[in-house]
């Protein structure tokens, strides 16, 4: 006999937010420093602690990040969080 309960609670136990270190760069940046157009070490990279949603279907970063890497900003939104936060 199988107790639910207890594969339940154990399951529950192991969920949580699952967080990755992630390297962002700037593409452009890349490519001329591939052509040999521009030194390695003015590759524009911003590395944090990233939050993985595997339901997502869209990347968000803040704003900050994008300036740092001088990447376009196609949208405004504001995140919200599953328990109502913004």
């Amino acid at each position: 006999m199988i107790n639910l309960d207890r594969n339940l609670t154990q399951a529950s136990k192991n969920m949580g937010a699952v967080r990755v270190k992630v390297k962002l760069t700037n593409a452009i940046d890349e490519d001329l420093v591939k052509r040999g157009l521009l030194n390695p070490n003015l590759l524009r990279v911003y590395e944090a602690e990233a939050l993985i949603d595997t339901g997502a279907v869209r990347t968000a970063i803040p704003v900050e990040v994008c300036e740092h890497l001088d990447v376009r900003i196609r949208s405004h939104e504001i995140a919200k969080y599953a328990d109502g936060r913004q």
